[in-house]
């Protein structure tokens, strides 16, 4: 009975997420020339180590903010994929992203084989595309303050333009 476990499991496809996903940022989303957020390209690569084709998987990708997006797949015995999401942002910050795949059909039991979950960060290093946390309108009105003044001081030394 030992060897049919052994058998049955070898058999079955091997599902896991190769290497870390590949992150590539597609546009800077501005408001008022302000960038507010980003959307990234980011490709994550699976691979069958089984000698099975695998049922249909579901591929997901949620990030902190419980936003998530999917896609289906099937993979070949031996085949690797890559699947590719769009995913924006309005947080100007490092995020976890955690990719996570899974039979699709609900009445399959989750298992080591056909299933598992990757846990990553995205690391916002582009300083220029931070917004500010200046108070807006604070240079403008700092700026008008220091003429006054200088016009006071030179009203009060009675010195003419």
């Amino acid at each position: 009975m030992v060897n049919d476990q052994i058998y049955t499991k070898a058999n079955q496809p091997g599902i896991l997420i190769e290497g870390e996903p590949a992150i590539r940022l597609i546009k800077d989303i501005k408001q008022n020339n302000e960038i507010v957020g980003k959307i990234y390209e980011i490709s994550v690569t699976l691979v069958n180590t089984g000698i099975d084709i695998t049922d249909e998987l579901t591929v997901n990708l949620t990030d902190e903010e419980h936003f998530s997006l999917s896609k289906k797949i099937m993979l070949n015995y031996s085949e690797t994929k890559t699947v590719s999401f769009n995913w924006s942002t309005l947080l100007i910050k490092d995020q976890q992203i955690i990719i996570s795949f899974y039979p699709t059909d609900q009445d399959t039991d989750l298992n080591q084989y056909n299933s598992g979950s990757k846990t990553f960060t995205i690391h916002m290093t582009d300083v220029q595309g931070i917004r500010s946390t200046s108070t807006p309108g604070f240079e403008a009105v700092l700026i008008i303050t220091a003429i006054l003044i200088v016009v006071f001081l030179m009203k009060k030394q009675n010195i003419r333009f």
